[in-house]
């Protein structure tokens, strides 16, 4: 008698990662996954139009010229307003890390069907590139200077160690607080999307007809969760270039 194992909801299986192009090198696996197929289609899409809509520069700019300016302009006036002028060479890095992520993020909701932000792994590798970013900036800003960073200005001698330890335990926190921040929202919203849709076949299964009638609302329901994943994106991906603007700053000026 064959075993029935129950297959687990839509919900859940759309975060499950599948292997296109099996890579093993020296023990290592490194193959191509759903999850790499879909950032390298983010950069290849993004990467393509921005180059395609910037290649003749004019002076007074279509469309598709105008709306790379205003992204790149909205992320220009974030990082210089939060970490002053000095932080004008670390705007391109910041352009990159939001429309990776923004657009990843869009793409998810297209039959492309794979968000790669919400997936932990891939958030914490953006935060740590932030936080390696950030640390680099600041040695070569500051040199040693940089280490008073653990020890606020006026501390008593006595307080000294204690304070030390929090200020470097809370600093090295940074880049899973992060990653988490972003990982945990995107989860959610794509949870709750696709638990509509699971919803929505079983009613037509168990009822048939009467159940894809039924089914109208949670489709409604659904169709303004996925405004408000949309917008869910926006807010992240501004957070995250906004968070990081702040830790350039404390690179390029300290406490």
């Amino acid at each position: 008698m064959a075993s029935y194992e129950p297959e687990a909801p839509y919900a859940i299986r759309q975060f499950e990662i599948d292997v296109l192009i099996p890579i093993h090198v020296f023990g290592l696996d490194l193959s191509f996954t759903t999850s790499a197929q879909a950032m390298v289609t983010t950069v290849i899409l993004v990467g393509g139009y921005l180059l395609y809509a910037i290649q003749k520069r004019a002076r007074v700019p279509g469309r598709l010229q105008s709306s790379v300016e205003v992204v790149y302009k909205f992320v220009a006036n974030t990082v210089v307003k939060t970490a002053g002028p000095e932080a004008k060479g670390a705007i391109p890095f910041v352009f990159c890390l939001f429309v990776f992520i923004l657009f990843g993020s869009l793409f998810g909701l297209t039959p492309v069907k794979f968000t790669f932000t919400s997936h932990l792994i891939v958030t914490m590798a953006l935060s740590l590139l932030v936080f390696a970013y950030t640390n680099t900036l600041a040695v070569r800003r500051q040199g040693a200077g940089f280490f008073r960073f653990f020890l606020p200005a006026g501390t008593p001698g006595y307080m000294a160690p204690l304070l030390v330890v929090i200020e470097v335990i809370s600093y090295l926190f940074r880049p899973i607080t992060l990653g988490v921040r972003i990982f945990a929202n995107i989860l959610a919203g794509h949870i709750m999307i696709k638990l509509f849709a699971d919803f929505c076949v079983m009613l037509t299964e168990a009822l048939g007809a009467a159940g894809l009638g039924i089914s109208i609302m949670p489709i409604l329901l659904m169709a303004v969760l996925y405004g408000f994943e949309v917008l869910i994106f926006l807010v992240q991906s501004y957070i995250f270039i906004l968070i990081t603007s702040l830790y350039i700053r404390d690179a390029l000026h300290g406490h």
